[in-house]
């Protein structure tokens, strides 16, 4: 809409349940009703794959990281679904350059267009704060699940007299439990508003991510915004840039993830020149790399390659 251009959601949000998809995916057809648009952009593999049964032409973005992690049924349905919604569309976004990859090398041709668009981050909105900063408070966003690997943070920055504050919802009472007895100064702040996230990043000295495998995590951006260096596994590969803006740990071996976060994170509290550096810098990848113009400017053309003005439904 800043750039000039007519949007709209079309949405409904019922319990917030994975599975409200389904019906709401179900009456898309007839919510589109009416409508005048030159481009239909899909996030979700559902709803895709009810658009490409009703015909409705379509650019994709796959967020999913089912393409890489499948340890039960319903994650295999997701990585099927997903694939089929891949092949039946106009053109593809895919986040990351190793998401581009899989899809060409997993995808049963013939492929559709593929662009690497990666999602945007606000630095106008998310910015570090720097009077406020004691050297000493590492954050941790997102949702409180085996997989993110809390527990890993917590006892890799146990006794280092770090403050760890980890915001997002906690499905899981007992792994909240267990991230809390793994550390010794981790604090619990469960699902915060937009507001809080944004003061929590501005705060913060250094951003943790341990998660075992994601396509690309916003809260990484958004700590790039906020100037902060970030220390985590694999997932984070290709969003930091080694020893400048963070660093992407290899976790084959759980104990050596561990004792490699403690060693870079003690090398950040002991030095308060290289905490600022690498946060200006992640910062300035923020502005360049994630900024929302220049994301918006090539989904732009994206959406020129495929669209064709239609009609009401």
């Amino acid at each position: 809409m800043a750039a000039g251009h007519e949007v709209e959601v079309v949405n409904r949000v019922r319990h917030r349940r994975t599975v409200d998809e389904y019906p709401f995916a179900w009456e898309l057809p007839r919510l589109l009703k009416g409508h005048q648009y030159d481009v239909l952009h899909a996030h979700t593999p559902v709803v895709a794959n009810r658009l490409a049964f009703g015909g409705y032409p379509y650019v994709y973005t796959s967020h999913s990281r089912h393409w890489f992690y499948r340890d039960r049924w319903s994650h295999r349905w997701g990585y099927w679904l997903e694939r089929r919604a891949v092949r039946r569309a106009k053109a593809v976004v895919a986040l990351t350059p190793t998401l581009a990859r899989t899809m060409a090398s997993t995808v049963r041709p013939p492929l559709p267009p593929v662009t690497v668009i990666p999602i945007g981050v606000d630095s106008t909105r998310i910015r570090p704060d720097w009077d406020r900063r004691s050297g000493r408070n590492a954050l941790g966003v997102g949702v409180v699940q085996p997989f993110k690997r809390w527990e890993v943070a917590a006892r890799a920055v146990r006794g280092l007299g770090v403050h760890l504050r980890i915001a997002g919802p906690m499905p899981s009472p007992d792994y909240a439990a267990a991230v809390r007895m793994a550390g010794d100064q981790v604090e619990m702040l469960g699902e915060v508003s937009e507001e809080e996230l944004v003061r929590l990043y501005a705060e913060s000295d250094f951003l943790l991510h341990p998660s075992s495998v994601e396509v690309l995590p916003g809260a990484v951006l958004e700590a790039l915004a906020a100037g902060m260096p970030i220390v985590g596994g694999p997932a984070i590969e290709g969003v930091v840039e080694e020893g400048t803006t963070g660093w992407s740990l290899p976790d084959a071996d759980p104990s050596a993830f561990v004792t490699g976060i403690r060693e870079r994170v003690t090398r950040l509290l002991a030095d308060d020149r290289l905490r600022r550096e690498m946060g200006d810098r992640a910062r300035a990848v923020a502005e360049s790399r994630f900024a929302w113009p220049r994301v918006v400017e090539a989904h732009l053309r994206v959406y020129a390659s495929v669209s064709a003005p239609r009609g009401p439904a």
